[in-house]
């Protein structure tokens, strides 16, 4: 494939000439299929154990031993999927409901009409002010909360990058990205799932620290994801999507827009939807953290600031009831392939734990780090739970299986439970966006319409960015003995 310089500088509409065939990797629902498969031959091949657990349910330290050879076969697999549905089940219905409301929001004209007003309004600084206006946006909202059903921001970083001639990997850069780093080191995300699961460490201790940390991520992503908007900018040759498909969705409606060839005016019930989808958020973050909801209503009041949210954006458009039930309905359907995936990744923990070899990766592992100085340590628990996500790619299932076995051997040698927590945050937040197991991950690359194989060449290079700080940042932390309260 070549690109036409003159003819996308003329139309807008990149012209694609057949060049030399890339790779083309399967459907994201034939991986996790696939995915499916390995679990089972791994539950044939990894001896099976168990530790002994307190009355409360948590592991005893050292307990670990044999017990009988439980594999799982494809077929018994396969029945495994609906066991992996029921799990799944509270993250797929936000998603639904989430997506209904972001789906209808995003139909509306606003987000369109004030997309290109911002495009043709920063022409002369370039399109990667926008790019890091939306990074920057996602990464706030990020800093106070998390959960799988934020990838519904996806669809907005799709209408941006698609506005701006980008790639799908650009939508998740500028959404995904930097939703789910912050969850990784903010205060509020991993960390704090670590500090609820280890007894004497106060909730939110080390606050001022971790904050510190989620800068030094972002303001290195931020450049990284620049860096490679540019890039896709000036030779469209250069994004590593696998295929040339997103080059002719953006020469189609590159065309639809010409074939309009009309520029809607923003009005105050554009800005005041566009607020709205900000501020609903940010609403929510307060509300969980200032106000306490998340202790008293759970996941639950996700729906009810969304859909009053959504309501509120229909009745400023001045949209009939039939109007928001179809728009809706769009939203929905535009999630279901998204929430077979999450099903699908989820049976893959499943199949695991019905093989009961996890408990057999995590004693092999400890024991590891046991002889290791402090400060290498911490960077091995780092990279330890980045790999053990591919087995448990849950940041509460990670905390409660790993950090209950570490903690004693972190006493041993001298580690804070604060730095312990650090490094499985590290690993198991970091690392869970590079696995094909965690639902999100791959909901977020099939809701942008990439693949995993294209998403992982974008993503190594800067993981290996993230490895070789957060070791660096460990290594400080444990060397000092930060206790962070």
């Amino acid at each position: 494939m070549n690109v036409s310089e003159t003819d996308k500088a003329t139309t807008g509409v990149i012209k694609v000439v057949k060049a030399k065939k890339k790779l083309q990797l399967p459907h994201v629902t034939v991986m996790m299929l696939g995915m499916m498969l390995f679990a089972c031959l791994l539950t044939y091949i990894v001896p099976a154990g168990s530790f002994e657990h307190t009355d409360s349910g948590k592991i005893i330290a050292g307990t670990y031993h044999l017990s009988e050879q439980t594999p799982v076969n494809p077929l018994y697999a396969l029945t495994l999927i609906l066991d992996g549905g029921v799990k799944a089940s509270s993250i797929i219905v936000l998603l639904l409901f989430m997506g209904g409301f972001f789906g209808a929001i995003f139909q509306l004209d606003s987000i369109n009409n004030i997309l290109n007003y911002l495009i043709r309004r920063f022409e002369k600084a370039g399109p990667t002010m926008l790019v890091l206006g939306l990074f920057s946006l996602m990464g706030l909202i990020g800093f106070f909360i998390g959960g799988d059903m934020m990838i519904v921001f996806v669809s907005l970083g799709v209408l941006l990058t698609r506005k701006l001639r980008l790639d799908p990997i650009t939508a998740l850069g500028v959404t995904f990205l930097p939703l789910f780093l912050a969850f990784s080191v903010s205060p509020a995300g991993m960390a704090m799932l670590g500090q609820m699961f280890s007894d004497g460490v106060p909730m939110y201790s080390g606050y001022g620290t971790r904050t510190i940390m989620f800068f030094i991520f972002m303001i290195i992503t931020a450049i990284y994801v620049m860096l490679y908007a540019k890039r896709v900018l000036k030779n469209p040759l250069k994004s590593v999507m696998s295929n040339d498909k997103w080059l002719t969705d953006l020469n189609e409606s590159k065309k639809e827009d010409i074939a309009n060839n009309k520029v809607q005016k923003v009005v105050w019930q554009d800005v005041a939807v566009l607020s709205i989808v900000i501020v609903a958020p940010i609403v929510l973050a307060v509300g969980n953290t200032v106000f306490g909801w998340a202790k008293t209503y759970g996941n639950n009041t996700f729906i009810t600031t969304f859909f009053i949210a959504f309501v509120l954006c229909f009745i400023l458009k001045r949209k009939t009831v039939d109007e928001m039930i179809n728009s809706f309905t769009k939203g929905v359907q535009d999630m279901v392939i998204v929430a077979v995936v999450i099903v699908l990744a989820t049976t893959i923990s499943v199949i695991l734990q019905e093989g009961n070899i996890l408990n057999t990766v995590v004693n092999v592992m400890t024991n590891l780090m046991a002889e290791t100085s402090l400060g290498f340590a911490a960077v091995f628990i780092f990279f330890v739970s980045s790999i053990f996500n591919f087995l448990v790619p849950s940041g509460s299932g990670l905390m409660g299986v790993m950090l209950p076995i570490m903690q004693p051997v972190g006493d041993v040698l001298g580690m804070t439970p604060q730095v312990l927590i650090t490094a499985l945050s590290f690993g198991g937040g970091l690392g869970n966006l590079i696995v094909p197991t965690l639902g999100a991950t791959v909901g977020a690359i099939a809701l942008a319409r990439a693949n995993f194989g294209s998403w992982m060449k974008f993503m190594f290079p800067l993981f290996l960015i993230w490895f070789v700080v957060g070791s660096a940042i460990l290594y400080v932390v444990s060397s000092i003995g930060w206790v962070g309260y």
